[in-house]
C-alpha cells in the first residue's frame, strides 16, 4: 500500500486532520513535542529511540503503533519541513535584497 492509500485509510478511520505549527524540544533532555497550528500537541517523539507517542511522557503504553497514524504524522512532518525550508529561503532572499 502506498502513502496516499494509507493516508486515505487514516481519514476513513476518523483520524484527526491537522497541520503542524511548531516542533520543539522539551527541557527534559531531548523529548520532542509536535504541535498543531492552534498549539494542540499532536505527539511526542521519544528522545532516545525516536518512536511516536500520543502523550507525555513517552511510554510503551502511549506509543503510536497504528501504521496509518504513523504515516499521516510523518507526512505532516515532511510538509512542515518543506514549509520551513521555503520560509528560510524567502527570508534569506529578502535580507540579501534589502538596500542599506
Amino acid at each position: 500500500m502506498n502513502k496516499e492509500e494509507i493516508i486515505k485509510e487514516y481519514v476513513k478511520n476518523g483520524g484527526d486532520l491537522f497541520s503542524i505549527g511548531n516542533v520543539e524540544t522539551i527541557r527534559d533532555g531531548g523529548t520532542i513535542e509536535v504541535h498543531t497550528l492552534i498549539n494542540k500537541r499532536v505527539c511526542c517523539i521519544h528522545k532516545n529511540n525516536w518512536t511516536l507517542h500520543s502523550d507525555y511522557p513517552p511510554t510503551d503504553e502511549n506509543m503510536i503503533t497504528d501504521k496509518a497514524t504513523q504515516v499521516y504524522i510523518m507526512d505532516r512532518l515532511e510538509k512542515y519541513r518543506e514549509s520551513c525550508e521555503f520560509k528560510l529561503k524567502q527570508i534569506k532572499n529578502i535580507t540579501e535584497s534589502i538596500k542599506l
